[in-house]
């Protein structure tokens, strides 16, 4: 079985990203989406683990509450200010 070297918080960011921009009306374009996942990696602890792909779920699931409150709220701030200032013409 290989091993990986990935940053799991990456990976949870990719994966929260998607189920709070349901809650916003605002662009979801990729350009968006990749701006909102760097503005909010950029704040918060990267979490590298060497792991197999099976096991990367499992890992995932063991963040406490309070990385996950934390992570939201930043997720949500960095929605907030890529929608204002997005990289992009304004899509109307």
């Amino acid at each position: 079985m290989k091993l990986i070297l990935r940053n799991l918080t990456e990976d949870y960011v990719i994966i929260k990203i998607e189920e709070i921009l349901q809650n916003f009306n605002c662009c979801k374009c990729e350009q968006c989406r990749l701006d909102i996942a760097s503005y909010a990696l950029n704040r918060l602890q990267p979490r590298y683990v060497a792991t197999s792909q099976g096991a990367l779920m499992t890992k995932l699931c063991e963040f406490s509450g309070q990385f996950e409150v934390s992570t939201t709220a930043i997720i949500v701030q960095a929605i907030e200010t890529i929608s204002k200032n997005p990289h992009h013409p304004a899509v109307e």
